[in-house]
């Protein structure tokens, strides 16, 4: 069976806005600055073949931040793709902030959004043979409400449509993380900023009936987490914007079968001075770096991979 190798990183919570925003005192004081560095450093990395944006693209969901957003990607050598952060909508119609609808046109101008018929913005697309790219909306739109939830259409909508990709390796991105057992110690620490449990326990349900998950990709908590759970990998990245502003690349290498996917973080300069609880927020030694032994549903198990 051929293995085929595979570079694509991660980027989360950028929270771009105007120079003269109002930020939390923890926050990069120059979010701009921080996306260009990180567009730069992406732009030397060997073989990269695309990047996620796990939400929060901006920080007010405000016109000119989502304009400046696409001006900084515009130098990115490689496709991207982006999916909502509770951050980038606001659905009470208050002036100036951008709504779903607007979101998705402003999408539509950067990459083929092959909408799902869901209501909300959720797709799917195929960036490599082989691979499924599937994003989904979780955020109620009341702007900056932050738990997560995902509605029955959606989860419909996913299930039907993983029949019909039984063969692709998926990699689901969702902004805020389906913590999918209640007694997981983040879930209780987090369980305002996550996917509510029983709609995340639905959610795993239907990845593990797919049987062939390459990584759920989400951000949100700006504190980095990597679990496994069902053969399923769960990555929460590090933040842009701070308090510590990394970014994660990975290197999948996979046949129909099995894989690796292997993954690390790269730690951006952070202008300011860091917070007393800096070290915390960095999370452990495995959240920034490690592998993680993939296998399709029916193969026969992988040996052990120490990380």
């Amino acid at each position: 069976m051929a293995t085929q190798r595979i570079c694509f990183a991660q980027v989360s919570d950028v929270h771009l806005m105007p120079e003269t925003g109002c930020r939390c005192w923890w926050m990069s004081d120059s979010p701009r600055h921080q996306l260009e560095a990180a567009v730069a450093h992406l732009n030397q990395v060997p073989d990269l073949h695309f990047v996620v944006f796990t939400g929060d693209l901006v920080d007010q969901a405000d016109p000119e931040s989502f304009e400046l957003f696409q001006e900084i990607l515009a130098q990115l050598r490689v496709p991207y793709y982006l999916s909502l952060g509770n951050h980038d909508i606001d659905t009470l119609g208050r002036e100036g902030r951008f709504n779903r609808e607007q979101f998705i046109r402003w999408c539509q101008r950067q990459f083929p959004l092959p909408l799902a018929p869901t209501g909300y913005v959720d797709y799917s697309l195929s960036p490599l043979p082989g691979i499924r790219l599937i994003a989904l909306d979780a955020s109620l739109g009341q702007f900056p409400l932050p738990q997560g939830v995902l509605r029955p259409s959606q989860l419909h909508w996913l299930g039907e449509h993983l029949q019909a990709v039984p063969e692709e390796w998926l990699i689901l991105l969702i902004h805020q993380p389906p913590f999918i057992s209640p007694t997981h110690m983040d879930a209780v620490l987090f369980r305002k900023y996550r996917l509510r449990s029983e709609q995340a326990a639905a959610l795993h349900t239907l990845l593990a009936d797919h049987g062939r998950v390459v990584a759920v990709l989400s951000g949100h908590l700006h504190v980095p987490r990597v679990y496994v759970q069902d053969g399923i990998p769960y990555l929460t990245a590090p933040p842009l914007v701070g308090p510590v502003s990394a970014l994660r690349v990975f290197e999948l290498d996979v046949n129909p079968r099995r894989g690796i996917l292997r993954y690390h973080w790269v730690h951006l300069p952070e202008p300011g001075p860091r917070p007393l609880w800096h070290g915390l927020v960095m999370g452990v030694r495995r959240d920034r770096w490690g592998q993680i032994p993939l296998r399709a549903k029916g193969a026969r198990s992988l040996p052990a991979v120490a990380q």
